[in-house]
């Protein structure tokens, strides 16, 4: 089944929305994401993109969305922390089973072609099976895994993602923007259901992070296409409006 026809089939389904329980985020997002989807998360390192996915996260849990967060730059641990050091209280949702966590790292692994097709069947099979009935999988970051693997695979990878989508589970995937050739970054682009893109910026001598909403499902425009903000401890994320970064 082509991409195309499977996205036909997920738009004559019922929808429900992704909040992020941050008002601000939520009314520039025109009040939230559009679910069932393949939301690709891509930007440069150090963007934001991990906090966007704990904010994705935090709102999901708080919606009574079910959550499996397979994180390849994280322990168990050091994610919990790392969102409940920005406010997101998320260590009752996992010891509840409502938050599900695995580790997709090796240490002194040689990445090669073999090894990414292995990784990339495990987590397709895995989705696929769904074993914890989870709502939304997010993977944070697919990078390593992909900039291994040939063409074939990656495609094969992302409409199989495209199917599992198109029985009701949502999956949040996060890409360094150099992770691909970019013939191929703009197939997989075009296969997702949502793209959002990030980016670091200097402006009046102080970084600025911003995400710029590319497509989003079931929204021909978002309230707001490009949105400024910053990763505050102890807060989390903040939208800065656009007459404090003087663009």
């Amino acid at each position: 089944m082509s991409s195309q026809e499977i996205s036909s089939q997920i738009e004559g389904k019922g929808s429900q929305v992704l909040r992020t329980f941050n008002p601000e985020l939520d009314r520039k997002l025109g009040g939230g994401l559009r679910l069932p989807a393949l939301i690709l998360i891509e930007g440069p390192n150090d963007s934001g993109k991990s906090a966007l996915c704990y904010q994705f996260c935090y709102g999901a849990l708080m919606s009574c969305f079910k959550v499996c967060y397979i994180t390849t730059e994280n322990s168990i641990r050091g994610l919990i922390d790392s969102m409940e050091s920005l406010n997101y209280e998320v260590k009752k949702f996992f010891l509840s089973g409502k938050l599900h966590i695995f580790e997709l790292h090796v240490e002194n692994l040689k990445w090669d072609r073999r090894v990414s097709k292995m990784f990339l069947s495990i987590l397709g099979n895995y989705m696929k099976k769904n074993p914890l009935k989870v709502n939304i999988f997010i993977i944070d970051s697919l990078t390593y895994i992909l900039t291994h693997a040939d063409e074939e695979e990656v495609l094969n990878f992302f409409t199989c993602a495209l199917n599992i989508v198109s029985e009701g589970t949502s999956i949040i995937i996060t890409l360094h923007d150099y992770a691909l050739p970019q013939d191929l970054m703009i197939r997989v682009r075009s296969i997702c259901d949502t793209h959002i893109m990030l980016n670091v910026k200097e402006v009046t001598g102080k970084v600025v992070r911003f995400m710029k909403v590319m497509k989003a499902k079931g929204v021909e425009k978002a309230a707001d296409s490009v949105i400024g903000f910053e990763v505050v401890p102890s807060f989390g994320f903040r939208v800065i409006p656009f007459s404090q970064v003087r663009l």
